[in-house]
C-alpha cells in the first residue's frame, strides 16, 4: 500500500470518528463496539495495568479475508464503522517462543509469560451499533509435580537427588534415559523439578500428552525411577502428578495422576503493539515438513512499511529494496512496501545440515524490530541425538527421512583413517530413524591360556578422538557431521609431582590413592626423584633392597601397606570413577634391571638369569581390596591378572595391560612405553568399591624374594590411551 494511500484511510478512519459522535452512519454501515478481555488463572495483582508485550488484533470478513489490523486499542475506532454483514475478530496476546516455563513467583510475571487467544464471530447491522464481548482465555496448559516428603505412608523422607522432569510430547520409552533422549530429538517444550513444583507449556501442534520421568536415590534401594504419560491433555487445563515411593519385596512406586480443570479467570484490558508476520500455505507455528527437493513460499506482511529483513542474520532486504544473493538459495519480491514474498529453493535447504532447522527471521518495520521462527524438519542427521557410550565402545544415532526409503544408514570412520563401517537404522515413529553402532573385537588367548578380547579402536567409538558420520539414504550420502568424544577422565597425580603423596613416606595404611612398600626397615623403596625426560619437575625412583637375604623390590602402586612384625601387606585396588574404557596405559620409564641374586621363596627365575620388572594395570570389579602378605614368610595371596577373571577371590578381573621389562633402558633418558590392555569382559562396566589397580616394581617376583637387589626404576606420567 503506498503512503498516499494511507493517508486517504487514515482521513476516513478520523472522518468516521467524527460521525460517530454525532450519531450518524453511511448507507448501509453498522457500528461496533469491542469489550476486549483475557482470563487467566487467579492470582492478586497489585495495582499497575497489564499490557501483554506481544499482541495482535485482527478482523476478517465472511468469507476469510482480512480486512483489518490493529496496533492498539486506541487505533480501533469506537464505534468501528463497517459494511453491514457477518465478520470475525481475532486476538492473540504472549509470547509464543515460551513454549515452557516455571510457575513465576508473582502474579504480574506470570500474566506476562502466559500467551491468550480469543476468537468472535460477529454480525454488522445497518444503522445499528453493536457490543461485542472478546474472551481471551489462556492457551498454557499448567502442569503441578506433588511430592510429599511429610507422609508417614510412603518413604518419600528418605529419598535424594530428586529430579522430576515432564515434557509435551509423546514418547514410548521406558526409562529416564530414553526419556531424556526422546526430549532432546524433539526439541520438545521441557521442565524440571527438584521435588514439587509448577508451570506452563504451550502444546505444539497436534501433541496431545505430557510425558514424565522421576528419578531419585534411596539409601537401601538405590536408584529408583520410572516413567509415564499423562494423556488427553488440552490447553488451558491443569494437570498434577503425585509421586510416593514405598518399599514392596519388588519395589513399588505409586504414581497418581488427576485433572484440575477448575481454573479460575481473572480479566484484565489490554494495550498492544503492531508486529510483522511470514505466513505461506501450509506453513504453521509448529514443525514444518520440507519434502526433499521442493520449494518454499513465504510471505512477510506488516501493517506499516518494511525496512528490512534478514534470515540467520544475512540481510536480503535493506531500506525496503531486495539485496539480490545474499543468501543461497532465497529470492526475494517486493509486492507491496509493507509485504514482502520470500522463497526458499531446494539449494537453500540444501546448505542446512541436520533434521529439525530453526529458521529466524528478523523483520524491522517504521513501527520497530521483530523476530519469527519457522521450524522446519527435513531429512537429516538429529546431531543432538547422536551420544556415545564410552565404555561399550558405540555410538546411538538418529535421523529424519520425510520421503520412503528401503535402506537407511550411517557410516562412520575415525578421523584420519579411510575406512567406513556401517550402522543400520530401523524406521520409528513421526519419520525417524535410529540405529547404535556395533563395537569390534578381535579375539586371542593369554600366555595362560584364557581367551582374551582386544578391541579395535578404528572401528569402535573411543574416548578423546572424532568420528566422521553420514546418513546414508538408499546409498546416497545426503548428510554428515562429526561426533567429538572428548572427555577429562585422567588418572590423579599422574605425574607424581605432589611432594605430600603417602607413597614417598612410610604412612601409607590409609593411602588416598598411591601408596608404596616403605616401611622401618626398608624406607627407601620408593622416593620422588628427578630423571631426564620425566615430566615437569619429578618422578618415583623405585630401588630394591636387601638386608640379610631379604630382599624387597622398589614398588609403587594404588592401594595401602601395612606392617606386622617382619611381614607387610599389601591391600591392592582404589574406587576409580571410571568414564571411558581405555586401550591402553601409557607411562614414561627408564630402567637398569641386572641378573637374579635371590630365591629366597621361589626359583621362579633361577639365579643368574635375567631379572624382569614390571609394570601394570588391571581394570577390576572388586568388593574388597587383595590382600598380598610377604617378609619373613612364604608370600600369601599372590595373584596375576593373567590368571583369569577370577584372579582373586575379591571379584572379577574385566581387563589388564601387564609388561615385563627387563635389561637397562638404551640411552640416558626415560622412554615413552605404551601398555595394550585386553579384555575378559566386553561389556560389564566396574560399579564396586574397588575399581582399580595401577602398579610397578623392580623385580616381578619380588613378593617371593626372587629378584636381583640392584634393580631400579625411574617412572613418570600414568595417562590412559583410548
Amino acid at each position: 500500500m503506498n503512503k498516499i494511500a494511507k493517508y486517504i484511510l487514515m482521513a476516513g478512519v478520523v472522518l468516521m470518528a467524527a460521525a460517530c459522535e454525532k450519531e450518524q452512519t453511511a448507507t448501509g454501515e453498522g457500528g461496533v463496539n469491542f469489550d476486549i478481555n483475557l482470563s487467566a488463572e487467579t492470582r492478586a495483582v497489585n495495582g499497575g495495568d497489564f499490557t501483554p508485550e506481544t499482541l495482535k488484533v485482527r478482523i476478517y470478513r465472511e468469507d476469510g479475508a482480512l480486512i483489518r489490523r490493529y496496533t492498539s486499542m486506541e487505533e480501533i475506532p469506537a464505534p468501528l464503522y463497517l459494511v453491514a454483514g457477518n465478520y470475525s475478530i481475532l486476538v492473540e496476546a504472549g509470547d509464543k517462543e515460551n513454549t515452557a516455563f516455571a510457575d513465576p513467583a508473582d502474579a504480574a510475571a506470570l500474566q506476562q509469560s502466559l500467551c491468550y487467544r480469543g476468537e468472535q464471530p460477529f454480525t454488522v447491522s445497518a444503522h445499528a451499533t453493536t457490543n461485542i464481548a472478546v474472551t481471551c482465555p489462556t492457551e498454557n496448559t499448567k502442569a503441578t509435580v506433588v511430592f510429599d516428603t511429610a507422609s508417614t505412608e510412603h518413604e518419600n523422607s528418605l529419598l535424594t537427588d530428586v529430579k522430576i522432569q515432564l515434557a509435551a510430547m509423546s514418547s514410548t520409552a521406558t526409562t529416564v534415559e530414553g526419556y531424556e533422549a526422546d526430549v532432546t530429538a524433539a526439541e520438545a517444550p521441557a521442565l524440571t523439578f527438584n521435588g514439587a513444583g509448577a508451570g506452563y507449556f504451550l502444546l505444539p501442534e497436534e501433541v496431545t500428552s505430557i510425558v514424565w520421568a522421576f528419578s531419585a536415590t534411596h539409601p537401601e534401594d538405590g536408584v529408583v525411577s520410572k516413567v509415564g504419560t499423562i494423556s488427553n491433555v488440552e490447553a488451558g487445563k491443569g494437570y498434577k502428578v503425585s509421586f510416593r515411593y514405598s518399599k514392596t519385596p519388588d519395589g513399588f512406586m505409586g504414581i497418581q495422576v488427576f485433572v484440575d480443570d477448575t481454573i479460575d479467570e481473572i480479566e484484565n484490558d489490554f494495550d498492544f503493539k503492531p508486529q510483522p508476520e511470514i505466513t505461506g500455505d501450509g506453513i504453521t507455528t509448529a514443525l514444518n515438513t520440507y519434502t526433499d527437493g521442493s520449494t518454499v513460499t513465504l510471505v512477510c506482511e506488516s501493517i506499516n512499511d518494511l525496512v528490512s529483513l534478514s534470515l540467520g542474520g544475512v540481510e536480503f532486504l535493506s531500506e525496503g529494496a531486495v539485496v539480490e544473493g545474499a543468501v543461497t538459495g532465497l529470492t526475494a519480491t517486493v509486492l507491496e512496501s509493507s509485504k514482502v514474498q520470500i522463497v526458499l529453493s531446494a539449494d537453500y535447504f540444501a546448505t542446512l545440515r541436520g533434521a529439525y532447522q530453526n529458521l529466524e527471521f528478523g523483520m524491522t518495520d517504521t513501527g520497530g524490530d521483530y523476530t519469527q521462527k519457522i521450524q522446519f524438519v527435513k531429512t537429516g542427521l538429529v546431531s543432538t541425538a547422536t551420544t556415545a557410550d564410552l565404555w561399550a565402545n558405540t555410538a546411538s544415532f538418529e535421523a529424519v527421512v520425510t520421503s520412503s526409503a528401503s535402506n537407511v544408514a550411517v557410516h562412520y570412520r575415525k578421523q584420519g583413517t579411510s575406512e567406513w563401517a556401517e550402522a543400520q537404522l530401523t524406521a520409528g515413529a513421526d519419520m525417524s530413524y535410529t540405529g547404535v553402532s556395533t563395537a569390534v573385537w578381535s579375539e586371542s588367548t593369554n600366555v595362560n591360556g584364557y581367551t582374551v578380547y582386544t578391541p579395535n579402536t578404528a572401528k569402535s567409538i573411543f574416548a578423546n578422538s572424532a568420528y566422521e558420520y553420514q546418513l546414508v539414504v538408499d546409498g546416497t550420502v545426503v548428510d554428515s557431521a562429526v561426533l567429538n568424544t572428548s572427555t577429562s577422565q585422567s588418572i590423579p597425580s599422574a605425574s607424581l609431582e605432589d611432594t605430600s603423596l603417602s607413597c614417598w613416606t612410610q604412612s601409607n595404611t590409609s593411602a588416598p590413592f598411591w601408596g608404596s612398600g616403605n616401611n622401618t626397615y626398608k624406607s627407601n623403596l620408593c622416593t620422588q626423584s628427578s630423571y631426564t625426560g620425566q615430566d615437569g619437575s619429578y618422578c618415583a625412583y623405585l630401588k630394591c633392597s636387601e638386608t640379610l637375604g631379604m630382599l624387597a623390590s622398589g614398588n609403587i602402586f594404588t592401594g595401602t601397606f601395612s606392617m606386622s612384625g617382619f611381614s607387610g601387606t599389601v591391600s591392592f585396588g582404589v574406587k576409580y570413577d571410571w568414564q571411558a574404557r581405555p586401550s591402553a596405559l601409557k607411562v614414561k620409564v627408564w630402567h637398569n634391571l641386572g641378573a637374579v641374586t635371590t630365591t629366597k621363596y621361589s626359583s621362579a627365575i633361577p639365579e643368574g638369569d635375567p631379572d624382569q620388572g614390571v609394570i601394570q594395570a588391571v581394570v577390576i570389579d572388586w568388593s574388597s581390596q587383595h590382600k598380598v602378605t610377604s617378609g619373613a614368610s612364604e608370600p600369601s595371596g599372590v595373584w596375576s591378572p593373567e590368571n583369569g577373571t577370577d584372579a582373586s577371590s575379591c571379584g572379577k578381573v574385566l581387563g589388564y595391560g601387564v609388561t615385563y621389562p627387563t635389561g637397562k633402558t638404551s640411552g640416558s633418558s626415560m622412554v615413552e612405553l605404551e601398555i595394550p590392555i585386553v579384555w575378559y569382559d566386553k561389556t560389564s562396566k566396574p560399579s564396586s568399591n574397588y575399581t582399580l589397580i595401577l602398579s610397578a616394581a623392580t623385580s616381578r617376583y619380588g613378593d617371593y624374594m626372587n629378584g636381583c637387589n640392584t634393580n631400579e626404576m625411574y617412572i613418570d606420567h600414568f595417562q590412559w590411551v583410548y
